[in-house]
């Protein structure tokens, strides 16, 4: 297998992916010939710096899992030549997509392998204000605006019957209420622990039709309470 360029997310201000693991993969990968690049936060790269993205999707990206990445890239209009869930499959399975199988080396005591860990304790830390946000997986969106009108910071709007993500830094880290309301389980938050609010395939937590919608009216009875004080304090100003 020709050498690549490899991106590896190491989601520094989480604790999903572990570091010891990010570095032996990567010390395989560059003994075979690869270019590996660490970065602290993808999902902040694809916020802040979309020419940056879009230069890491010109090769591998390790990461979190495939359909919130892709979903991620797809919001900036960007395919990925090749994407690999190092967040839950084992470093084998990760080697074993880069065609490394018995080759596989014990690199704990190499030089590469102790300077991708220093590499990873310098990658820059903002634990309670990292990139949390939403993703639309747009092959699953209907457009039905729910997510819309349950959240409260503004953080969606719709565009020609679209709905679209136009303020993620206005989300409330650690809540992923709007992707519970979703009833095509379209919005991801690559950063929540479970599956598959997270992007993953298993079912790792539900909600019943009741309980969202109960969810549902009382946040849609909250924003009325918000307009009419809005409105009252309008009134009082004139």
């Amino acid at each position: 297998m020709p050498s690549d360029n490899i991106t590896i997310c190491c989601c520094k201000s989480r604790s999903f992916i572990d570091k010891e693991k990010v570095a032996s993969i990567a010390s395989n990968l560059i003994h075979k010939g690869n270019q590996v690049t660490l970065v602290d936060d993808l999902c902040a790269i694809v916020t802040e710096d979309p020419e940056k993205i879009k230069k890491i999707a010109q090769g591998t990206i390790m990461a979190c899992h495939t359909r919130a990445i892709t979903s991620h890239l797809n919001s900036c209009n960007i395919k990925s030549e090749r994407i690999i869930n190092i967040r839950t499959q084992s470093e084998k399975e990760v080697l074993n997509s880069c065609n490394i199988n018995d080759e596989k080396k014990d690199v704990t005591s190499s030089a590469d392998y102790q300077d991708i860990l220093q590499q990873i304790e310098d990658l820059p830390k903002s634990p309670g204000t990292d990139a949390w946000y939403p993703v639309i997986d747009k092959s699953r969106c209907t457009n039905c605006g729910k997510c819309n009108d349950f959240c409260l910071f503004g953080v969606y709007t719709i565009k020609d019957h679209e709905v679209i993500v136009t303020n993620p830094e206005n989300c409330k880290n650690n809540c992923p209420a709007c992707a519970r309301m979703c009833p095509s389980l379209a919005i991801i938050f690559p950063k929540y622990e479970k599956s598959p609010i997270n992007g993953g395939t298993e079912i790792e937590e539900s909600f019943t039709e009741e309980d969202k919608q109960a969810m549902y009216q009382k946040r849609l009875q909250y924003r009325l309470q918000q307009n009419r004080s809005r409105f009252s304090l309008l009134k009082k100003d004139e």
